[in-house]
């Protein structure tokens, strides 16, 4: 009796709570991959708007530096490899279901190989005086994290884990002096060997 007592006990355990798993693939649409693999770059400036969120610039916009937010790089990427996973009869949890899980996202494991290997930013006009045209500024923006914000170069010199998000946003340290006209460029290098560049749009920046 102990013993029937006991295999019903674990049948119970086991059944009862793989119930209560999150299973990733239901009640969620399909996505195209759990990786992305970086194929190209986009530049985008925006301007922060007063309570409530940013607003893309494009070619000729003015803005105040005070309101200028960023210099966004999104890379375009394509998803790969996503295969569904059932949950594990073992990997049970007494959380609620609808409390602890949500639907994953395209992408949401990262790139799957590529690092950052260098990041150079140039101004495509004359910034200030030691910043010319066609000079790197890269001791002139930082990097805006989730929990800080950290100096380009520091960040490009310390960051050696594979690419977990599809954009970075840098920070301008100062406005331009000697030109009111904003252009950048970006030379991205990745681990694998490839290598992507992009301009953005021309800006006016007001001091």
């Amino acid at each position: 009796m102990k013993t029937i007592k006991t295999i019903g006990l674990t049948v119970f355990l086991i059944i009862g709570f793989t119930f209560q798993n999150c299973d990733p693939c239901d009640d969620c649409a399909d996505i195209l991959g759990s990786y992305f693999d970086i194929e190209g770059l986009e530049l985008n400036h925006y301007r922060i708007k007063e309570g409530c969120c940013a607003e893309q610039l494009f070619e000729g916009d003015e803005v105040i530096f005070s309101d200028y937010g960023s210099l966004t790089i999104d890379y375009l990427v394509n998803y790969h490899s996503y295969n569904c996973e059932k949950a594990n009869f073992l990997d049970f949890s007494l959380v609620n279901s609808a409390y602890a899980c949500s639907c994953a996202q395209n992408g949401y494991r990262g790139s799957k190989e590529e690092s950052l290997n260098s990041l150079i930013i140039l101004t495509l006009n004359d910034f200030d005086e030691e910043h010319l045209a066609n000079d790197t500024i890269n001791d002139l923006l930082n990097v805006s994290l989730y929990t800080e914000t950290v100096d380009l170069e520091e960040y490009v010199a310390r960051d050696t884990s594979l690419i977990q998000y599809e954009q970075l946003n840098l920070e301008l340290k100062q406005a331009p002096t000697l030109d009111d006209d904003l252009k950048l460029k970006v030379i991205l290098s990745l681990s694998t060997g490839e290598t992507y560049e992009a301009e953005s749009a021309s800006i006016v920046v007001i001091r």
